[in-house]
């Protein structure tokens, strides 16, 4: 360790989502470890934490690897590549995208295309919101149009979509969040009937093809009262987006403390049980940061 301290700020996700909560314990762990870093937690978006850190606003900051590329990359929604993201390495965390709804709803691709489609996603400048764009691009239509025919897309934070769902505001809740999720969870405890749905084959198979999404199941069981077998849809991978104007030193202790804690990481959430140090640093979405590549070598990770 040296004497030098940084002071880093660390995006998660929406207060009431996964990465929000994932953060938060990330943080409380690692700042109880001696190290050169000194982290503190604030609130964000996928997409618009890649912005923050590549302006300055933040040092690190949770994003999933097609947004991560395409903003190193320049490419929608961004208009020029973003040189300063760098990372510490990504499968984290596989997010899968949720689809939750009434059991009275009508069919998710006939809701979206049909009149009165009442949907909640999270936020602008998330990945889950993003991502929505996308279904709703491949449906044929636009935020617009749902609008004209009688419908809303609330954003809104996880909380707030969860009880507009559970109070019969809205039908329908799209987003990706870790697995479990507290939000996703609390549902089954609402006075309205929820289920949590699969997503359509057809957009399963878009999702994989056109924005390298991988197919799987939400497990049965997962979350009692929502659902009695597995549920297909298709996950994205958490990265772990760092400024590459850190310091070396910051990059190694934290991604050396992250991999010496490998047994921590699941209980900090169980999504982090199946971290891979041996994969984390390969065909990553952005670079490696230089101090993190140190750490997987030195810890014998990487070849």
């Amino acid at each position: 360790m040296t004497d030098q301290i940084s002071a880093l700020t660390w995006l998660g996700g929406n207060p009431g989502d996964g990465w929000y909560e994932m953060t938060e314990r990330l943080v409380d762990l690692l700042n109880g470890q001696e190290s050169s870093v000194k982290l503190t937690l604030a609130a964000g978006g996928g997409e618009q934490n890649l912005t923050k850190i590549q302006d300055g606003e933040a040092e690190l900051g949770m994003s999933i690897d097609v947004v991560v590329n395409a903003a190193v990359n320049g490419g929608p929604p961004f208009d020029a590549p973003m040189p300063r993201l760098a990372s510490l390495g990504t499968g984290w965390s596989a997010l899968p995208y949720n689809l939750l709804r009434s059991p009275s709803a009508a069919e998710f691709g006939a809701a979206i295309t049909g009149g009165g489609l009442r949907i909640g996603v999270p936020p602008r400048d998330t990945t889950d919101e993003l991502m929505f764009q996308h279904v709703v691009a491949y449906y044929g239509t636009t935020y617009e149009e749902i609008a004209t025919r009688g419908g809303q897309v609330l954003l809104a934070d996880y909380d707030a979509l969860i009880a507009a769902l559970t109070t019969g505001t809205i039908d329908y809740v799209f987003g990706a969040t870790t697995l479990p999720a507290p939000s996703i969870a609390s549902a089954a405890d609402g006075r309205r009937k929820v289920e949590l749905a699969p997503l359509p084959a057809d957009l399963i198979e878009h999702l994989v093809r056109r924005y390298a999404c991988s197919r799987g199941v939400i497990p049965a069981g997962t979350y009692p009262g929502l659902h009695d077998a597995d549920i297909a849809t298709c996950f994205a991978q958490t990265v772990f987006v760092v400024s590459a104007d850190v310091p070396e030193t910051a990059a190694y202790d934290l991604t050396r403390l992250l991999v010496m804690n490998t047994t921590a990481l699941a209980e900090v959430h169980p999504s982090l049980a199946g971290f891979n140090p041996f994969a984390a640093w390969r065909n990553g979405p952005a670079p490696i940061h230089p101090g993190a590549a140190r750490a997987y070598r030195e810890l014998g990770c990487m070849d």
